[in-house]
């Protein structure tokens, strides 16, 4: 087997970083025909003067301020997110039906995302009352987490619920058990962030297609950086 030299590992790093925009660059066609991801969530008009002419602005819902405590014990807030991509998911560790399949595949796009230390995700529990901090330390250990780019986070249960449905708006809930239900219904859904906050996509966690997807539309992110602002929003 033969020993990568600098060189060759320079140019290989060099193309993982540098893929989103080839990828961009490939899949469109002319300055006019921009592949940019659709936002979701309710939007308002924002009626501005300038120059003495009405200028209306779109404004998107976007992700509300939280407080929650990661699995290595930080601290974690909206500002901690600013100016980065965000897959947010949720879970618990006891949870034996789709949890174990979504953290598999989450673990794709961790992987994936390596070099790329603006991209995350944010896997938050529904049942706080359990998943301390020592469980989802070793839950985090279990998904292969090694740094900051996956975060496991606990916090206030009912800001939990209310920040699932007010910020990503997905469903949260305490199962019957009496009924053969899971302890904690919650969504399969993982919701695409991007550094402005707002909602990009939504993808089915448990679907290896899905998150081929995912991993496909964080790189449309990326690439959208490249867009002026003006061409984002026209």
């Amino acid at each position: 087997m033969k020993v990568k030299t600098p060189l060759v590992k320079s140019i290989i790093l060099i193309s993982l970083l540098c893929g989103p925009a080839l990828i961009y660059i490939g899949i469109t066609h002319g300055k006019h025909n921009i592949l940019v991801l659709p936002i979701f969530g309710p939007k308002e008009a924002s009626v501005t003067m300038v120059d003495g002419k009405e200028r209306i602005d779109t404004v998107y819902h976007t992700v509300l301020p939280f407080s929650y405590t990661a699995h290595n014990g930080k601290t974690i807030t909206e500002r901690d997110v600013e100016d980065k991509i965000v897959v947010v998911e949720y879970f618990f560790a006891k949870c034996a039906g789709i949890c174990p399949k979504m953290r598999t595949q989450l673990r794709k796009v961790y992987a994936q995302n390596e070099y790329y230390k603006d991209v995350i995700i944010l896997s938050h529990t529904v049942d706080p009352e359990n998943d301390n901090l020592e469980v989802l330390n070793e839950y985090a250990i279990g998904a292969g987490v090694t740094d900051e780019r996956w975060l496991f986070l606990t916090g206030d249960k009912s800001t939990l619920y209310e920040h699932a449905k007010k910020s990503y708006f997905i469903g949260v809930l305490e199962g019957n058990q009496s009924a053969g239900e899971e302890a904690f219904l919650h969504s399969d859904q993982l919701v695409l962030i991007d550094k402005d906050q707002r909602i990009r996509g939504y993808f089915t966690g448990t679907d290896p297609m899905e998150i081929k997807r995912l991993i496909d539309e964080i790189k449309v992110l990326k690439a959208e950086e490249l867009i002026p602002r003006k061409q984002k929003t026209s």
